[in-house]
């Protein structure tokens, strides 16, 4: 029940922490059979908020049993999620995994949809990691003590442009299905050798739904990279989710695929010039996005004005208190936007019961429609502030003179040149 509860007001709040979303390939989720999602883990709390907001699908997710206690048991149970034990957690946890699992098995039994992230830990990177067998082990599991003909296991990569940066994007990448039946039958001599081929499929096929850089060294200035070839393209404002689009991953794909791809030189005589570049910036106290001419929508800063005022009195002071907790709690890259979408769930029906607990004395009944009417006036201030920050980015961009405008023009070009 809380599960369904918590789903629309969770969509509301990601719609509007990101700017897009986009979600290619749910005609690769088979429908009404058991399913296993096996999903990169870049971001702690909030591919799972991503995919159950945005996939049709109920889903129940596997997690770290340690970050539950007997007064918080009951909300992960409410909200679909299967504690997992490790080593590390004690033999008397670890005993009670055999309970968990039975319940995954029950739930594939009756046709549902379980997520595992197949890279075991999160860390904040564009890189896949080495894939753990829990989803081989769980799909083959069900088979043999469910009696089940199929167990499909379907790799899932979520890429965040830059997950704790708000109004950043998201793309969901949902690949080919692994047939679980099929591995098992071609290697039923070597259960092991199933379980090894399931996740090398699953390695393969995160791979490819992935933004993926090879070179860790690489990491750092590839982000910068992936952001200027970003800019460049066009993203509508609405909808904020888009399905069966993959233009936008495709796009930072072939990106990712050229910068793996640059040799070391010329990765060096590149990154010079990325380095000029980018001081020039700072100097001339400009960003790149001012390069790639954003389109402003003059008209909507001028008319949604007012209404993004009376939306900004009511989200600015849910903002500043739940970042200002998210940084005294952790700032972590993998665990920013996870505490603060949990701030959000938590203040934001907080401050919707006060501003109606306030009107109410004028406004009696009708005060209720605030619960409409303040997250749309919301939606449209953070809306308005992204164009007012473009505004500001352009108007900055205008005030430099030619010569100027030219050369960076003419150093961007010059880095770009190589992808």
């Amino acid at each position: 029940m809380l599960y369904k509860i918590l789903r629309p007001i969770t969509r509301r709040i990601l719609q509007g922490y990101y700017q897009k979303i986009y979600v290619d390939g749910t005609e690769n989720i088979p429908a009404g059979q058991p399913v296993i999602l096996a999903v990169n883990h870049p971001s702690g709390f909030t591919e799972p908020c991503v995919l159950a907001t945005h996939l049709d699908r109920e889903l129940y997710f596997l997690m770290r049993g340690d970050v539950i206690n007997d007064r918080i048991k009951w909300f992960f149970e409410a909200t679909n999620q299967v504690p997992i034990y490790r080593f590390r957690d004690g033999f008397s946890s670890m005993r009670q995994n055999e309970k968990q699992f039975s319940f995954c098995f029950d739930v594939l039994q009756d046709n549902g949809c379980i997520i595992i992230f197949a890279e075991g830990t999160t860390q904040h990177i564009k890189h896949t990691r080495p894939i753990q067998k829990g989803a081989a082990r769980i799909a083959t599991g069900a088979m043999k003590n469910r009696d089940l003909e199929e167990v499909w296991v379907v790799p899932v990569g979520v890429n965040f442009e830059h997950s704790p940066r708000a109004r950043s994007s998201v793309a969901v990448q949902i690949g080919t299905p692994v047939s679980t039946r099929e591995m098992m039958k071609c290697h039923e001599e070597d259960p092991r050798k199933a379980l090894e081929e399931i996740s090398d499929q699953i390695f393969t096929g995160l791979k490819s739904g992935m933004i993926h850089i090879e070179d860790r060294d690489r990491m750092t200035t590839a982000d910068f990279l992936l952001d200027m070839r970003s800019h460049e393209i066009h993203k509508r404002r609405w909808p904020v989710a888009e399905y069966g689009d993959s233009f936008y991953f495709e796009q930072m794909k072939k990106m990712a695929d050229a910068i793996n791809d640059l040799e070391e030189e010329a990765w060096r005589q590149m990154e010079e010039k990325l380095i000029l570049y980018r001081q020039k910036l700072a100097e001339y106290k400009v960003c790149d996005q001012a390069l790639t001419r954003p389109k402003i929508s003059y008209p909507y800063l001028l008319g949604a004005a007012p209404f993004a005022m009376a939306g900004g009195l009511f989200f600015y002071p849910v903002k500043r208190i739940v970042y200002f907790i998210q940084r005294r709690l952790n700032q972590s890259a993998e665990y920013v936007s996870g505490f603060r979408l949990a701030g959000f769930l938590l203040f934001i029906p907080i401050f919707l019961l006060l501003w109606i607990g306030i009107t109410w004395q004028w406004m009696g009944v009708w005060s209720l429609l605030l619960i409409v009417i303040l997250p749309v006036f919301s939606h449209v201030s953070v809306l308005w502030l992204d164009q007012w920050r473009l505004w500001k980015i352009m108007a900055r961009w205008n005030q430099l003179d030619h010569e100027k405008k030219k050369e960076l023009a003419l150093l961007r070009s010059q880095v770009m040149n190589y992808f």
